[in-house]
């Protein structure tokens, strides 16, 4: 791989801003998610892996205003409605996508970092210029940023071209897209080894009308904005199912993928293309709409080049795609938490252990959210549980949670938290109080100073 592409001495990179919200810790979402359910019934923890921390960016209800402006957005067909829920399948070994562009992370020179907008210093992205198989692209034409059609041009046997090499664990080589920079950074996980995106749910972003105008001057094919490592063709998504396991066609490449879970979108995303955060933003849209691309875990180690065809060789849970997911997940709540992006769960109980127990979903978001909400119907506040066991992938000793106590908890200690809660409330407010006090008399000793 060109050199140019490798960040000299990894471990002191600060990550970019749209990486640092990786592990933070949303308190607040836990107060919104199933607030009003409860259960009697209680159950034992599964120690298969899931979150302990929200997004912290993800999208707020700032006023009523914004609810006005969410309603009024132009919606595309939602594919939620456009297959009945659980959709209909075509054949895995028909079912395929053709690679149309390969990204690394790029890192800002100096000169860039003091002079650049804030949109480009987020989320940058630059094309890895491999060879096209068979001199040409399977799908033979890329798209532009204004979703036409362009053909490629015939590569230059003199040109220099690069390796997109995908391991498991981390992905993409030299990359560094979701994962940590050194054992006391940001956790390596798995099922988030690549971010694809195609260019099917780029094309349908554009034609709306709310958001056509932030794509004028940006080539996506170029920027990859979402974040991703791989933009596809010849997909529809909402075929896509956790689990699926896809092969290159023809013997180009030994890699093997499976699916992991549908990416949810951060904040960052609103930055860098440029719309308001909230409910009237990009990153609120495409996840209600899954037009934000999918993550999957490398199997086998091998080489992605522009034109390689992935075929579909499993498809172990056809019920599971992820337009049924992120609706079973994220698309059913109150809608203070459909607007907010916050998990919720309104089917029965059986399908939510169900979801939990599925071996290859993605722990980040998805497991860790179907089990704090568990957590709930059965009385216990998931702050009171030991971080590693509702998330396995973390090293609590490496990762800052805020949480009430370190370990598991009955109802009865549940209690004893909430009057040292509220003890503490107590204590704050008598402290304000005080200053309040203090503050006051010295202003009356300063009129009084005055007037003599």
């Amino acid at each position: 791989m060109n050199s140019s592409l490798e960040a000299p001495n990894v471990p002191n990179v600060p990550p970019d801003l749209e990486e640092i919200d990786n592990e933070v810790s949303f308190e607040s979402q836990s107060e919104f998610s199933n607030s009003d359910t409860s259960s009697t019934s209680s159950r034992n923890i599964k120690s298969s892996p899931s979150e302990v921390s929200y997004d912290s960016s993800n999208p707020t209800l700032e006023s009523e205003e914004d609810l006005d402006i969410f309603f009024s957005l132009e919606k595309p067909d939602n594919p939620f409605d456009q297959k009945d829920e659980i959709g209909t399948i075509a054949p895995h070994e028909s079912f395929g996508f053709s690679v149309q562009g390969l990204y690394t992370k790029r890192y800002l020179t100096e000169e860039e970092k003091n002079t650049s907008l804030e949109t480009n210093k987020i989320i940058c992205r630059q094309r890895i210029k491999t060879r096209p198989i068979d001199n040409s692209f399977s799908d033979s034409s890329s798209k532009s940023s204004s979703g036409s059609l362009t053909s490629p041009e015939s590569p230059n046997e003199e040109e220099e071209y690069e390796s997109a090499m995908f391991v498991p664990e981390t992905g993409l080589v030299n990359g560094w897209f979701w994962h940590q920079y050194d054992s006391q950074k940001k956790i390596v996980r798995e099922d988030r080894a690549i971010l694809f995106q195609s260019q099917e749910n780029y094309k349908r972003l554009i034609e709306n009308h709310q958001f056509k105008s932030c794509f004028d001057d940006m080539d996506y094919m170029e920027t990859a904005p979402f974040g991703e490592q791989v933009i596809v063709n010849g997909c529809d998504a909402s075929e896509l199912a956790i689990g699926d396991v896809f092969e290159v066609e023809g013997g180009h490449s030994p890699l093997i993928i499976e699916i992991t879970a549908p990416r949810k979108p951060c904040i960052h995303v609103n930055k860098k293309i440029g719309t308001p955060n909230g409910l009237a933003g990009i990153q609120a849209y495409a996840l209600s709409n899954f037009l934000s691309g999918w993550f999957a875990r490398v199997i086998v180690s091998g080489e992605l080049s522009d034109g390689m065809r992935l075929t579909r060789k499993a498809h172990p849970n056809p019920k599971w795609t992820l337009t049924y997911i992120t609706k079973a997940l994220y698309g059913e709540g109150s809608r203070l938490q459909s607007m907010a992006c916050i998990a919720s769960w309104n089917r029965d109980r059986s399908e939510l252990e169900e979801l939990i127990s599925l071996p290859q979903l993605g722990e980040y978001e998805w497991k860790n959210a179907g089990r704090r909400i568990a957590l709930k119907l059965d009385g216990i506040n998931p702050l009171t549980v030991r971080p590693d066991l509702i998330d396995p992938q973390i090293d609590p000793t490496k990762v800052i949670v805020h949480q009430i106590s370190p370990q598991i908890v009955n109802k009865a200690s549940v209690q004893t938290s909430k009057k040292h809660n509220i003890s503490q409330i107590f204590c704050i407010a008598g402290v304000l109080q005080l200053i309040a006090l203090f503050v006051s008399g010295l202003l009356e000793n300063k009129d009084v100073r005055i007037t003599v």
